[in-house]
């Protein structure tokens, strides 16, 4: 289970992600495997975080007036209590994951495989620290990784600056910005070296606007791109990545004007009357002296894509840091490696070039976090700085006596990435680094199913570590799952209010009823579920059907046989041999398409078998007593409801308790084997050639305009089996007329199949009609006869009244010839 954070609450994501785990394992465990899905939840340090310090702020304190112990010690609480939550409501979902088994990433057993893998990685030069630019998030107060960083689109400004020439004053290079709080640290101005507009330019210097005190020099790069704005760009490298990498390769200093609470600060650089401004406050203080002093150009309105925090939803402010960093190129390379040469595979395909492009293109993942609540790194420093990274901190003091001749250590404050525990999750789980019974038979496990926008949060570190650590792909299949969007296609959110609670539609319609909905919207190559509630609705009628058909069962006089078992197959009905073959060829495809991670698929199938084929169908003919029907309606609907079980378990448990059965819950009966079910294509055929008679005939008694309760009368063909004909009357609520006609097979005879209306319902209606067009003929002789009308009326409009008469002339005609052949003596 990809584990939910402890500050979740079940969302409609779970239903789409979690319910085909559900059914996998469910049918693996009816398949007779040793099948097992392992629960769990994520501490989700920063967002937990985040609840913990508004709710102290709400008491009056802060974190750092209780001190870390205690502030520790309350999350433990907070999360113990609201890890039980989700928990709650995923079985109110009907998810039912091995919970003896649960785990939380902060568990003793968890944290060391973490502190393992990190002494591990940093003694084989793979965990390092360093000052580099990184995500910073000022809301959270701690970095963020790249994958965790969102870019939304928002409306703002383009400025357009002119930097004075030094040489020139009054003249200079304009510049276009979204971020003029920025202009306080830049260290250059940048061309493209094949743009042609500023070759002059390369090498003069110009000085920094609004301040004027600092002068900067005016450099080609190829990173710049001459299409936007101006084509010269201003160089800000401890605020911006792609500056930060023209800064590395120039060799410019990389000043920072902006400070962990996104303030200005003058620590570096002079920044005037700026000096502790926040940096949106700057802003504008900044645009209003460009402006007095005639160094604003002009304002243009634009919208870009503005980097923002995943978890707080602030703006992500690049700052230079000193952090914790893990190489990824080496860990990447085996990962790739595996997924080319088919050890992993995405389902749907497509995937697998998302997680191949990212491993390409990965940069080192900064780990480290400025949050109290996580796995506090396994790092200590002595008094002179030096660096000690240790599993225990007995291990640490042993190395600082040792190699520093000190046992006055201090611990890094900082904690990891909660993905860094997350990506140890398929193993550490399982008891590693112990070998246990557990690690022995599920890893690796046989799929794993998660969402694409975790992909490189999650999919490719697990796949990367745990190639690195046990030397195993953790997961052979990757399935990934839709998003979930509303019915009109807008991603769901609560601010949008287009949000559904997967619990108000339990509430609604019943678990089942929402688990089916689910996935009958569900296509393997989708890439978008557009949840319909309409289908929780349709789940809930298809439960009413299958309840109706279960009760039906249950009151048949002769009651259901003792046993499981089938009559011989020369005593079964034709209708029974083609409910047999249908639920043959049911069994194949949910079967197949389980294989296939084809959840749709499958619930379309058990959908329609099981409402058309069994409730429209093979009940109503069940009604009809023969000798064998409640031996094989009871057989269909075990095994039909052992074919739903790994979708909607409530109700396929209850009616299959109250059928003849074998073990104890429908949990652990045996999966259906198409083998064992007698398949009779030609008689299932012959049913099929009934059925479209049927609904011919249905079509007819429409378009006669009769009701459900008049009796049609059927003009039957002598060469219709008995059997056939008896069913065909039943359908339709038929009464047969035997007529003798030609034919040279069933399907022929049934062809010749006619259905008219009874005599006295076909005597009021032509009666009806009749004075119909009576009334229209004398209605048309008066006006024709209307010598005015004639004489007056244009020509075309009084040929046009002769026609109506001529035709209503003619109906009138057939009417009574009609009424005569029926046999009318009025």
């Amino acid at each position: 289970m990809p584990p939910p954070n402890v500050t979740a609450r079940a969302h409609l994501g779970h239903g789409s992600t979690y319910t085909p785990m559900d059914i996998l394992v469910r049918y693996h465990r009816m398949l007779g495997d040793c099948a097992d899905w392992l629960p769990g939840t994520d501490h989700a340090a920063i967002a937990t975080e985040a609840v913990l310090v508004k709710e102290l702020a709400r008491q009056g304190t802060s974190r750092e007036s209780l001190g870390r112990e205690e502030y520790l010690r309350r999350a433990w609480a907070w999360s113990t209590q609201t890890g039980a939550t989700i928990a709650e409501q995923f079985r109110r979902l009907g998810f039912g994951p091995d919970w003896q088994r649960s785990h939380f990433t902060m568990d003793d057993a968890l944290a060391a495989a973490v502190t393992k893998v990190f002494v591990a990685l940093y003694r084989d030069g793979l965990i390092y620290r360093d000052k580099r630019l990184i995500n910073w998030d000022p809301a959270a107060q701690t970095t963020v990784s790249d994958a965790e960083v969102e870019h939304v689109e928002r409306a703002t400004n383009l400025w357009i600056v002119r930097y004075p020439f030094c040489d020139d004053p009054s003249a200079g290079a304009e510049i276009a910005t979204t971020r003029p709080e920025t202009i306080l640290a830049d260290v250059a101005l940048a061309v493209h070296p094949d743009d042609r507009r500023f070759s002059a330019l390369i090498g003069k210097h110009v000085r920094v606007p609004p301040l004027l005190e600092r002068e900067i020099p005016i450099l080609a790069d190829p990173a710049v791109d001459p299409t936007f704005g101006t084509g010269i760009v201003k160089v800000t490298p401890a605020h911006d990545a792609t500056d930060y990498e023209i800064g590395l390769r120039h060799r410019l200093p990389i000043p920072s004007v902006i400070d962990l609470k996104a303030k200005i600060t003058g620590s570096e650089l002079p920044v005037g009357r700026f000096e502790g401004m926040d940096r949106f406050d700057a802003r504008r203080a900044i645009v209003e002296d460009l402006d007095r002093l005639g160094l604003l150009v002009r304002t243009e309105p634009y919208v870009h894509n503005v980097a923002t925090s995943e978890r707080s939803g602030e703006m992500i402010e690049p700052l230079l840091s000193l952090q914790w960093f893990c190489r990824m190129k080496p860990l990447a390379e085996p990962a790739l490696q595996a997924y080319r040469d088919g050890r992993l595979r995405f389902i749907p395909q497509r995937y697998g070039r998302t997680y191949e492009q990212w491993l390409e293109n990965i940069r080192d993942w900064n780990v480290s976090r400025q949050v109290w609540w996580g796995h506090q790194l396994p790092v200590w420093y002595t008094p002179s700085e030096e660096t000690i990274v240790a599993e225990t901190e007995e291990e640490a003091l042993r190395i600082a006596r040792e190699e520093y001749g000190t046992a006055d250590l201090r611990r890094d404050p900082d904690t990891l990435d909660t993905w860094f525990s997350s990506a140890l999750w398929p193993f550490s789980i399982l008891g590693w680094p112990q070998q246990t019974e557990e690690l022995k038979e599920w890893y690796p496990s046989q799929v794993l199913i998660t969402g694409w926008e975790i992909i490189f949060l999650w999919v490719a570190r697990m796949v990367m570590l745990g190639l690195r650590f046990t030397g195993r792909v953790p997961f052979p299949d990757a399935f990934i799952a839709p998003l979930v969007f509303g019915a009109e296609g807008r991603k769901m959110s609560k601010s949008l209010g287009n949000a559904i609670d997967p619990l108000v539609m339990v509430e609604k319609y019943g678990a089942d009823a929402f688990r089916m909905g689910m996935m009958r919207q569900m296509r393997l190559e989708g890439q978008e579920l557009r949840f319909q509630e309409k289908r929780c609705e349709e789940g809930r009628n298809f439960n009413n059907k299958i309840w109706n058909a279960a009760r039906f069962a249950l009151s048949l006089p002769e009651g259901l046989p003792a046993a499981l078992r089938l009559p011989p197959a020369d005593e079964l009905s034709r209708a029974d041999k083609w409910i047999l073959t249908r639920l043959h060829s049911t069994v194949v495809t949910v079967t197949q398409s389980l294989d296939a991670y084809d959840f749709g698929t499958v619930a379309e199938t058990l959908w329609r078998f099981i409402w058309y084929d069994v409730c429209d169908w093979y009940v109503e003919a069940a009604k009809v007593p023969t000798a064998t029907r409640a031996a094989v309606l009871s057989f269909v609907l075990n095994t039909g409801m052992r074919l739903l079980h790994p979708i909607e378990p409530f109700i396929s448990e209850e009616v299959w308790l109250a059928l003849p059965h074998d073990g104890a819950s429908v949990m652990t009966a045996s999966w259906p084997d198409a083998a064992e079910i007698p398949r009779d294509q030609e008689s299932a055929a012959q049913f099929e050639v009934l059925q479209r008679t049927v609904e011919r005939l249905r079509h007819s008694r429409a378009e006669m305009g009769l009701g459900p309760s008049a009796r049609l009368i059927v003009q039957m063909p002598r060469a219709v089996p008995p059997d056939i004909a008896g069913l065909l009357l039943w359908y339709v609520r038929g009464s047969a007329e035997p007529v003798d006609v030609d034919v040279d097979s069933l399907e022929g005879a049934l062809g010749a199949v006619e259905a008219q209306a009874p005599r006295d319902v076909l005597l009021e209606r032509y009666r009806k009609q009749r004075a119909h067009l009576q009334h229209e003929v004398d209605r048309a002789q008066r006006k024709l006869r209307d010598q005015q009308f004639v004489g007056k009326a244009p020509a075309a409009v009084v040929d046009r009244e002769r026609d109506k008469l001529a035709y209503f002339e003619g109906e009138l005609e057939r009417a009574t010839a009609r009424l005569q052949e029926i046999g009318e003596t009025a």
